[in-house]
């Protein structure tokens, strides 16, 4: 069998440790499958009495990120300047070493890793950035933003970046897969947890497009629905996009006067 970065991990953990302790020390011999039962026992013990802390244990990195808690970040603000949080993420786990085995692309195996890298640190109270997977797993930035493209047209849930939770930058994912759903009839409850965005963030969202519909319906150009909003043309012009997807009352005429105006 070709060997892999990924072959001899699952050696390295303190249950394997314990199975050759008791092997090597202790001399105790018999079926394999009994000493990982007794190691097995030990790991529940210690678990029992000395609760998981923060320190990392096999296959966790621990990474200092921006705590999922700061506000909506001003212009200008430096990264040093949010409130930071440690995690502990899973790095490598029995997944990846089964992945590896099941020769798993590299492409999939990417996607299952920042699913379960970003997901970790909002659940530990943290946002990671696009750059900070790059690094974590020495991939391109320019590969991370394609593999979370794929996922987003995969899925029907958002990953929770920094730059999504906290509408950061020009991207407007968040805010498509949004209003796609409300446009999909799916209940504003049900769009907040699957984008893990707050009711209110939903809520202004929601009303904001119907503001741009009704006006939209109205024929409204641009510049005007821009002016009445206090909303961006290239933000109204994503919700144009997306009230021409759901709704053939917007045909191509209207969207070409739209354009007109846009320029």
């Amino acid at each position: 069998m070709t060997r892999t970065p990924f072959s001899n991990l699952d050696k390295k953990t303190f249950r394997q440790a314990i199975t050759e302790l008791l092997e090597r020390e202790y001399k105790i011999l018999g079926s394999h499958k009994v000493l990982e039962l007794i190691a097995e026992d030990i790991m529940s013990l210690h678990h029992k009495y000395y609760p998981k802390n923060s320190r990392p244990s096999f296959g966790q990195l621990s990474w200092v990120t921006t705590a999922a808690d700061n506000p909506k970040p001003q212009l200008g603000q430096k990264f040093e300047e949010y409130r930071q949080e440690t995690i502990n993420l899973p790095y490598v786990t029995a997944e990846d070493i089964e992945l590896k085995r099941q020769n798993v692309s590299k492409t999939e195996h990417d996607l299952i890793r920042i699913e379960r890298l970003t997901k970790s640190a909002k659940k530990q109270g943290a946002l990671l950035t696009v750059e900070e997977l790059a690094a974590i797993l020495n991939r391109s930035t320019a590969t991370i933003s394609k593999r979370i493209k794929e996922y987003h047209e995969k899925h029907d849930d958002l990953l929770p970046l920094k730059g999504y939770i906290m509408d950061m930058g020009r991207g407007t994912t968040h805010k498509k897969k949004i209003l796609e759903l409300y446009e999909q009839n799916v209940q504003p409850p049900d769009i907040a947890k699957k984008t893990d965005h707050s009711m209110s963030a939903v809520d202004r969202y929601i009303k904001d497009y119907e503001r741009i519909k009704f006006l939209i319906r109205r024929g409204i150009e641009i510049q005007q629905i821009s002016h009445m909003t206090g909303r961006g043309k290239s933000v109204i012009k994503q919700y144009i996009q997306i009230y021409k997807k759901y709704h053939e009352d917007c045909d191509d005429g209207d969207q070409q006067e739209f354009e007109k105006d846009e320029i």
